[in-house]
């Protein structure tokens, strides 16, 4: 098509997808903070000080939204930057001198916490300036030495947003100078609205948009990847006001675009792909009312336009929301949008106000990742431990094979889930009561514990990768005077979840059937096989045997009451479970990236091969889903809905055939009302054909904009790996 007759949005998604948008990018210059006369976290937030006022800037033709990440490490092989996309998106700058990495015992700059959504709306009430200010006044009462150094790194921090925001400013004033008519009134407003933001909160919906990305943009490079956007059309809709609305859809349309900022680096096993965020709409608000507002609906007609795989869109379903909400996300799921998930709002909001969590943070949950909930600003759930079922049973299998039945085999599995979950939550609590040492000013207490081998660290949370900005949009950070990452927040739960459940829910609906009732193998002699990857001839009638065991999914009693057992089990063990804090911890199910964690597993009872992928969470084995749709969803009616408070996924691939109507869209809204209705917690349709998967890795210029789902994350098919192509296909 003529370039001069693409709308602005075809132009930037273009802009995008052909990394023209991306030309600035250079390698990180070789800055060394760790000379600087300055404490711990003052050095590091001198980092982003030292980004913000040195990095290339980026105003792309016709960008209405701007602010883009310029300077990156780049890969082996990319030290002259000439490959646009060959970068890491951790990109460090020294900052502990070699005293604190001695005392840390090794360089923790590269440690982050990931898996966050901050609250941007306190950016948006309180501006540049106000955060600073509350940092300042802070400083006036009672601090220790920890706390005054903290405070400190915040202003740092917030005044380097500051330079990032007023250096667009004056560069969008420049380019306006040379520019034609009516882009330089364009440049002007923009100039305008970025010095508004530079110091005071917004009052405009552009300005809102505005100071949301460059907040959430100073977020990422701090943080280097995974922080979240949060609940986008509550945080917004406040300031449509009496902005035209066709203004309001443009500009959302550009940030949506520019979300999609950092996708294209390849720093990862996924090839052309590094990181998926999440954007959060739907829902209550705080006092239970419909948050549904025309913001919503001007996101998902953005997404719809551009289909780009991020950020992906993690709907909130409640009986307030108007039926039009669900029908235009059922309508784009059918088209191909497979970044769209659902989740049952009114079940979550009283599972987690029935574990202790105030209402109105209940009714304002998000995610930060996937399918992990979170409370933005105020929460990090994210994540004591994960056990893998699949894992615990293969070790104890490994052990012991002299059961007198399959009950005893189930008691006793029972037992080891108990006992590593159990191991787990204590190696956390220790972990952080180490940090809560230093939080605390005990700085000599935490490194005599480093040194007699406790962690340094808890799940990325360390004293010696502080994060101020992101703190600075945490509520309670600055009023206590503490670290994100020593857990300034007020709400402390935290959460587990359990993988590898597929596998193990066949592997022991297999053994039954096979050892114990038919008895047609020890269990001896099947875990011998598993060993062998059933290579030998005997190995092959076995795996046989086992693949065509009752497998999960199919609204079988014979599987389905033993994944009832394991899991209600292995979820009920946390109820009487706490943080080192004191706080509940939530539970989940959840099992991410498939094929890397089937490479290091051996083959299993359920006739899964040594290597082979596994389930994405309670998605039926490949292959193995007999019964449609509906019986897998029955499947999963069978676990207590009112034991998962935290994250959870039911993902069903569809082929798009069966939407291929004009009905399409309401059968599949059909289909999770039903499944809602009926106690179900979250659904994400995966809708596509086979053949068009297997033309697009024939051809893939003439399908770039395939896009699949993967687990909570999805990706444009022909950028991914052809192992991650294969294993998709394989799963219809």
């Amino acid at each position: 098509m003529d370039g001069s007759k693409l709308t602005l949005t075809e132009s930037l998604v273009n802009a995008a997808a052909s990394g023209q948008n991306k030309i600035k990018r250079a390698p990180m210059p070789d800055i060394d903070l760790s000379a600087l006369p300055l404490s711990l976290p003052e050095r590091k937030a001198s980092v982003l000080m030292e980004i913000c006022k040195g990095m290339p800037l980026y105003i792309g033709e016709g960008e209405l939204i701007v602010g883009t990440r310029t300077w990156l490490k780049p890969l082996e092989g990319n030290e002259d930057g000439h490959d646009i996309s060959s970068y890491s998106i951790q990109t460090p700058v020294p900052y502990l001198n070699k005293e604190e990495l001695e005392l840390f015992g090794e360089d923790q700059s590269y440690v982050n916490k990931a898996h966050c959504t901050p609250d941007l709306g306190i950016l948006l009430d309180e501006g540049v300036d106000g955060i600073i200010k509350k940092a300042e006044h802070r400083l006036l009462d009672e601090c220790n030495s920890y706390q005054r150094d903290f405070l400190r790194s915040v202003i740092i921090s917030y005044n380097a947003l500051k330079c990032l925001i007023v250096r667009y400013a004056e560069h969008a004033r420049e380019l306006a100078e040379a520019a034609s008519e009516p882009r330089a009134s364009q440049l002007r407003e923009l100039s305008e609205v970025l010095f508004k933001i530079s110091s005071e909160a917004p009052d405009t919906f552009y300005e809102a948009v505005q100071l949301l990305w460059l907040g959430h943009l100073c977020c990422i490079m701090e943080s280097f990847a995974y922080v979240c956007y949060g609940r986008l059309d509550v945080l917004l809709g406040r300031f449509l006001k009496d902005t035209p609305r066709r203004q309001a859809q443009q500009l959302i349309d550009c940030l949506m675009v520019k979300m999609y900022d950092q996708a294209d680096l390849n720093g990862s096993y996924f090839k052309n792909y590094t990181s998926q965020l999440t954007v959060t709409l739907g829902g209550v608000l705080e006092n239970g009312e419909d948050a549904v507002n025309e913001v919503s609906y001007m996101i998902l007609d953005a997404a719809s336009r551009i289909r780009f795989p991020e950020p992906e869109l993690n709907l909130r379903i409640s009986s307030k929301n108007p039926p039009e909400f669900l029908k235009k996300a059922t309508r784009m799921s059918v088209s191909g949008c497979n970044f769209l998930a659902y989740y049952n709002d009114d079940l979550f909001v009283e599972n987690l106000i029935s574990q202790g969590i105030e209402p109105k943070h209940a009714r304002n949950y998000g995610f930060d990742l996937c399918q992990d909930i979170t409370l933005p600003g105020v929460a990090d759930f994210y994540a004591v431990c994960a056990p893998s079922l699949i894992h615990l049973l293969m070790d104890m299998l490994s052990r012991e094979d002299d059961f007198a039945d399959f009950d005893s085999l189930l008691d006793r599995f029972k037992q080891y889930i108990y006992n590593c979950t159990v191991y787990a939550v204590n190696q956390h609590n220790a972990a952080q009561n180490n940090l809560y040492k230093y939080r605390n000013a005990d700085f000599s207490g935490y490194f005599d514990a480093v040194k007699r081998g406790e962690p340094s660290n808890c799940g990325g949370k360390s004293p010696a990768a502080p994060l101020p900005f992101l703190s600075g949009l945490f509520h309670g950070c600055i009023q206590s005077a503490t670290d994100f990452t020593l857990e300034g927040y007020p709400v402390k739960e935290r959460g587990v979840f359990f993988g590898g459940c597929v596998e193990a829910i066949n592997s022991l609906a297999a053994i039954k059937k096979t050892v114990f009732e038919d008895k047609l193998y020890t269990l001896g002699q099947v875990f011998s096989h598993c060993l062998e990857n059933f290579s030998s001839d005997e190995g092959k009638v076995l795996r046989s045997l086992l693949d065509n065991c009752p497998k999960w999914g199919n609204d079988d009693p014979y599987v389905d009451l033993i994944a009832k057992d394991i899991l209600e089990y292995s979820l009920s063990i946390l109820k009487e479970l706490r943080t080192a804090s004191g706080a509940k911890i939530l539970g989940g199910i959840h099992q991410p990236h498939p094929v890397v964690t089937g490479k290091g597993l051996m083959a299993t009872p359920d006739g899964r091969g040594c290597g082979d992928p596994i389930s994405v969470t309670l998605t039926p084995k490949s292959g193995s889903a007999q019964n449609g749709a509906t019986a897998i969803m029955n499947s999963a009616l069978n676990i207590d809905n009112r034991l998962i408070d935290w994250n959870f996924c039911l993902m069903i691939n569809y082929h798009s055939s069966v939407f291929k109507h004009n009905e399409g869209a309401e059968l599949l809204r059909g289909l999770i009302l039903s499944y809602f209705k009926r106690g179900g917690m979250q659904h994400q349709a995966n809708i596509m054909e086979v053949s068009v998967l297997k033309k697009a890795q024939l051809d893939p210029d003439s399908y770039r904009d395939l896009v699949v789902r993967m687990w909570g994350v999805s990706a444009r098919f022909v950028d991914l790996s052809r192992e991650l192509q294969d294993e998709l296909i394989s799963r219809f």
